[in-house]
């Protein structure tokens, strides 16, 4: 089910993390990682007032040839640096493992190259995003909107050892993700736990109901779950009590008027969990 993963790596700690994960998880599942480090073309432009248009949208003009040499210079260390921690992390996976690095539009970039893949990995925030924010970066946001496919989410220091904790809520989203959370725990051998949060426990029992001949017939012996309370705050907690390893859940199921008001469950689980977050829209 899983033939290729790709690594989206920009010399972050939290994307070296995510390359780790990325490396893994190709090696146990038998995939083919390839690891992309984007360069971003607006580190090759800047924005002078004065060429403003009426109206006030202002264009994009080449940075001088000083400074472009500077950022250049500035770029190529980082992708040999990027590249050292390639090689020493997947260098192993001969034939098994690519590195490349595309200048472009980081996001339609990356949303391309997920289309092209059973897997994405990356760090929750990347190396332009502010180190005080515990929240996903935009462009982990935009994969997880946009990419079609699973996305593994990696905090920078992050336990990726135990078991798989399931969120389920028989959303559309955790329904897409189930298949490919199942073969990662087959192929790892992990134990699961199912996990589903309700105030009301004889309705997430008949929601649980269909998972238990669903997960047998795929040869997986899971731990039931319910607890009560904000979705978020139960899963996280649930995570680290059983030292999870990964979360597994569908991404921002809820209407949006829903979550202008209450918030959204999948980014404040991005925002507090300690392991590892695989989902899908």
């Amino acid at each position: 089910m899983i033939k290729r993963i790709l690594a989206a790596v920009d010399g972050s700690p939290a994307s070296l993390a995510a390359l780790r994960q990325a490396a893994a998880w190709a090696a146990q599942l038998d995939a083919r990682l390839s690891a992309l480090y984007v360069i971003d073309e607006q580190r090759f432009v800047y924005y002078p007032a004065a060429t403003s248009f009426e109206g006030g949208v202002v264009l994009a003009v080449p940075l001088p040839d000083d400074k472009r040499a500077e950022v250049e210079a500035k770029v190529k260390e980082e992708e040999r640096q990027i590249r050292a921690d390639f090689d020493r992390v997947a260098g192993a996976r001969k034939g098994q493992a690519e590195f490349r690095a595309e200048r472009g539009d980081v996001n339609n970039i990356l949303v391309r190259e997920a289309r092209a893949s059973d897997l994405v990995v990356l760090g929750k925030r990347g190396r332009f995003d502010s180190p005080a924010s515990r929240q996903a970066g935009p462009t982990t946001e935009t994969l997880i909107h946009e990419a079609l496919r699973p996305v593994l989410v990696v905090p920078e220091a992050s336990r990726t050892e135990g078991g798989i904790l399931i969120a389920y809520d028989n959303s559309k989203g955790v329904q897409r993700i189930l298949p490919t959370a199942l073969h990662m725990a087959g192929k790892s051998r992990s134990g699961v736990a199912l996990l589903t949060v309700d105030d009301k426990p004889e309705r997430a029992q008949e929601l649980q109901a269909p998972m238990r001949p669903y997960l047998q017939a795929h040869g997986i012996e899971a731990k039931f779950m319910i607890e009560k309370g904000k979705p978020a705050e139960a899963i996280v907690k649930a995570a680290q009590a059983a030292n999870a390893g990964l979360i597994v859940m569908g991404a921002f199921n809820r209407n949006p008027v829903y979550e202008l008001f209450f918030g959204s469950t999948t980014l404040s689980v991005l925002e507090r969990a300690t392991c590892p977050i695989l989902l899908t829209a």
